[in-house]
């Protein structure tokens, strides 16, 4: 899934920019064999790192979605998903819906959320609930390719992707150690010198 170079954050040109053609290089001597296994050692352990402490972290996104009680004999509920994470999304409505109430989340790439009502609060906007996560239709067939360029670097600043990605990614991560890799080394890209913020970890929305 390619994003639109025009509408790219300034921290994901830096990506672009630091991709260069492949050279032909001589052989590496043994020293520079083990620098790169200690450079990627280090990438992987900076992933892992982000993964584990961004593990429940809340990814804001703005994906219109449809709201269906199971049983309820309500029709379908217009609703916006405002965040996501691994176990849970926060979602935006014009009416209540019941704490406890089965939910299934129709989103328009045809991925269907089935989870339980956390919470449902007022908002400024009518309501806000928090959603966990029981199961989850998604097309399969590519879940064993790798993350593409622009959609970790995307998943590194923590904005520009859909709920889709965001669940696609976190569940590829956990069983792609390359991708981990290219994640720590991405990661320490676009954050060079500044201490990863990703130490303090957001309150899930399944929980708030």
């Amino acid at each position: 899934m390619k994003k639109d170079e025009s509408k790219l954050p300034a921290e994901l040109k830096k990506v672009r920019e630091s991709q260069q053609p492949a050279l032909e290089l001589p052989a590496q001597t043994a020293v520079q064999q083990e620098a790169r296994a200690a450079n990627r050692a280090a990438a992987a352990a900076r992933g892992n790192l982000f993964i584990e402490k961004r593990r429940e972290a809340r990814y804001p996104t703005h994906d219109p979605a449809e709201v269906e009680i199971i049983r309820g004999g309500r029709a379908p509920i217009p609703a916006t998903v405002l965040d996501v994470s691994k176990s849970g999304l926060c979602l935006s409505l014009e009416i209540a819906i019941d704490k406890g109430a089965e939910v299934k989340i129709t989103l328009q790439t045809n991925i269907i959320i089935f989870g339980q009502v956390r919470h449902c609060r007022r908002a400024a906007a009518g309501f806000e609930a928090g959603i966990l996560i029981q199961d989850l239709s998604k097309a399969t067939g590519q879940s064993n390719l790798h993350i593409e360029e622009d959609l970790l670097a995307l998943y590194v600043i923590g904005k520009g992707l859909t709920v889709p990605e965001v669940i696609k990614i976190k569940d590829h991560l956990v069983n792609c150690e390359s991708c981990r890799v290219r994640l720590g080394e991405t990661d320490s890209l676009l954050n060079p010198v500044r201490k990863r913020k990703i130490l303090a970890t957001p309150v899930d929305p399944a929980e708030d």
